[in-house]
């Protein structure tokens, strides 16, 4: 049994009242805002590796699942380094386009494939 709700709930709180407290002694709210993405992305971390098995059926993350995204990280990076040591592209624009370009390919392959449940 993972976290309960009303304790997951009691951690967004505090990244909440944490990120308030930067911004009050910061007084910067991009400062508070990162830091309120970045502890709610720990809270939802924690709160996934709480309830370990049904975050991995949910995402895939068996043997076949973590190929797949292996395979669709690295052909995103080959992708980009082409472009910017063959057409001279900018970093970010590469990788930009890498993720649309090579992510459209991805998503087109995984509607067309039969779902077998």
């Amino acid at each position: 049994m993972g976290l309960s709700f009303v304790t997951v709930q009691r951690m967004f709180l505090g990244s909440f009242i944490v990120s308030f407290i930067t911004w009050i002694l910061q007084g910067n709210l991009m400062d508070a805002t990162l830091a309120f993405i970045g502890l709610s992305a720990l809270t939802g971390i924690t709160w996934g590796l709480s309830e370990k098995d049904l975050t991995s059926e949910a995402l895939g993350l068996n043997a076949e699942g973590i190929l797949v995204i292996f395979s669709f990280l690295a052909s995103i990076a080959i992708f980009a380094q082409i472009c910017i040591g063959v057409f001279d592209f900018p970093v970010v624009g590469s990788y930009g386009l890498s993720l649309f370009f090579i992510g459209s390919f991805w998503w087109t392959g995984a509607l067309i494939q039969p779902k077998i449940n």
